[in-house]
């Protein structure tokens, strides 16, 4: 049953979250307004001086333990960044920050972390042991060698190495409102980005024999390019190859030097991934050479597939059960999510939240979630952390 004051607090933080978007390793103030919440609600913020943005909460239980004193540590994570968006919605509680918008919902997934661990500091004389509520940053960067996506970010900061489960959550219009996603397996794509140099030789439009066209070729990479997930990839694997970029020339009577193209390819798991990877880069070595150009493929795999460990699925599904929320399959997609790089280090379940298909399309300037499950969704991830403690206390013992 709905928690109804709960649910009101929650709505109002969710507002001013909503109102206050800031994208990846910018979010300064969304970072300060949980400093403030938490702190109002004497919950302890780890020190720790290595993350600019984002911070961690840390709720001790302080119930009596039985026997042997171990202090087992389990994980909630809500993420905190924004889009590069502008927001076109009805809401009576916009965007006040031009061109950029909760767009992916985040809003709706910190507030979500931030109930439970206000659900958690209420309940601390009853459990023992210690939850640690990350507010990630940059989920969404487009992240790089010098600028990791913020899961690498928080995890290379150490303030997760006593962690033994982490928990997650992310709400999908893929699924009505109160319905809770909690699969076995592989629930996200792993995420690879691609880019194609083409370097020819530049010549008149009216002489082509003179030069060596790297429009010719790009147009052939494309094709080829995207027949690879239908040709080449195991069709019983979910996944796909789209050409997002091409780049080359300025002017209509003059053939270029070089052309660019980059995209994505997103998979289930790394096995497909390899061998688009390795088709791919056979196909524009093939190219070059047989055009008589110079094309180099830059492949970088981004993270990997959100993969749920099955016993804590099976937990998450009993507690859901046992709160009367309805747990279903999640919806395939093979949309990137950074969480699968904690599962990478510890055992992790990733919970997609509903929020109806009215809420609109993740990513897009008109995306507006219902947001009546945001107690739910708080207090069931605060149980799945009390219940994945007495499971752990229960196996030291």
């Amino acid at each position: 049953m709905t928690d109804p004051q709960l649910q009101r607090d929650l709505a109002e933080h969710y507002q001013w979250f909503h109102r206050h978007p800031e994208r990846s390793y910018e979010e300064t103030a969304t970072t300060a307004h949980l400093r403030h919440i938490l702190g109002a609600a004497g919950i302890e913020i780890l020190d720790a001086p290595t993350l600019a943005t984002g911070l961690v909460a840390v709720i001790h239980g302080t119930a009596p333990a039985e026997g042997a004193i171990v202090n087992h540590v389990v994980a909630i994570r809500g993420d905190i960044d924004a889009l590069p968006v502008t927001e076109d919605t009805a809401l009576a509680f916009p965007s006040e920050n031009p061109g950029t918008m909760h767009a992916c919902g985040h809003d709706f997934n910190m507030t979500s972390a931030l109930g439970a661990a206000l659900e958690l500091q209420r309940q601390a004389t009853s459990f023992t042991g210690t939850v640690k509520v990350v507010f990630q940053p940059a989920e969404e960067v487009a992240a790089n060698e010098s600028t990791p996506t913020g899961a690498v970010y928080i995890l290379n900061s150490g303030v997760l190495d006593n962690v033994e489960t982490i928990f997650g959550v992310h709400d999908t219009p893929a699924l009505e409102v109160s319905t809770f996603g909690i699969s076995a397996g592989p629930v996200s794509g792993a995420v690879s980005k691609f880019q194609i140099q083409i370097q020819g030789r530049g010549s008149h439009a009216a002489h082509p024999n003179e030069g060596r066209s790297p429009i010719r070729v790009a147009a052939e990479l494309v094709s080829a390019i995207e027949t690879v997930p239908g040709l080449d990839a195991d069709p019983a694997t979910p996944h796909a190859v789209t050409v997002t970029h091409v780049e080359s020339g300025s002017t209509w009577n003059v053939i270029p030097d070089s052309a660019f193209i980059e995209g994505t390819a997103r998979t289930v798991g790394s096995r497909a991934r390899d061998v688009i990877h390795t088709r791919i880069a056979s196909i524009v070595t093939g190219l070059g050479s047989a055009y008589g150009v110079d094309a180099t493929l830059r492949w970088e795999d981004g993270s990997p597939s959100v993969e749920n460990d099955a016993d804590l699925v099976r937990l998450g599904r009993e507690v859901a059960h046992g709160m009367g929320l309805t747990a279903a399959e999640s919806v395939p997609s093979l949309s990137g999510e950074d969480f699968s790089y904690y599962q990478q280090r510890i055992p992790g379940l990733f919970i997609h939240a509903g929020v109806g298909a009215e809420a609109g399309a993740l990513h897009g300037p008109h995306f507006t979630p219902d947001i009546s499950s945001l107690a739910d969704t708080a207090r069931l991830l605060a149980n799945v952390a009390l219940r994945e403690l007495d499971v752990l206390g229960t196996t030291a013992d």
